[in-house]
């Protein structure tokens, strides 16, 4: 029963826990090597674990989506889904990602999320444009929907590291 469990949300769990391990990596590796912190923030990497795995959810929904609409794997469709990811699933994404780890390192007010969201956004969602539009076409046009929520987090790896490190460089809040 169990195995037939697993079996049946294999590719659901193998989304979550390779987005939400390599946020949590990538904000690892921002603490140690860009903060240079000598003990980490617990919170922060507690915070990076669940909005990572709020992302691969959305990921594992979006691309299953994407699928169903577009389905063939030439050139041109890959196109027509990085325009896609790019417009509507990127400002979730970045969206989620600002206002999923405010709020889990306890920044919770309205204006907190505001002024988070005003100064992170566009920085943040331009940076994923410039990774993410071609990785998307590789992703699209040659990694099987099996694989393709965990090859674009193996791919954010460093793009992971960007965001904890200039997120909570560019805060207005004390480290």
């Amino acid at each position: 029963m169990i195995v037939a469990y697993f079996g049946r949300y294999k590719l659901f769990l193998l989304n979550i826990t390779s987005a939400s391990g390599l946020l949590t990596l990538g904000d690892y590796c921002a603490q140690i090597f860009y903060d240079k912190k000598k003990t980490l923030d617990k919170k922060r990497l507690f915070a990076a674990c669940i909005t990572g795995a709020a992302l691969g959810i959305e990921g594992h929904y979006w691309y299953k989506f994407l699928d169903r609409i577009i389905a063939k794997a030439t050139w041109h469709n890959a196109f027509k889904k990085v325009l896609c990811d790019q417009t509507v699933a990127a400002p979730i994404y970045t969206t989620t990602y600002i206002i999923g780890t405010s709020i889990l390192e306890g920044r919770t007010s309205l204006n907190q999320l505001k002024d988070d969201t005003k100064q992170n956004f566009i920085p943040l969602y331009i940076a994923d444009c410039v990774v993410f539009i071609p990785t998307q076409l590789i992703n699209f046009r040659y990694i099987s929907a099996y694989y393709r929520v965990p090859f674009m987090f193996s791919i954010s790896f460093i793009f992971n590291f960007f965001l904890s490190a200039y997120k909570h460089t560019h805060e207005g809040h004390e480290k």
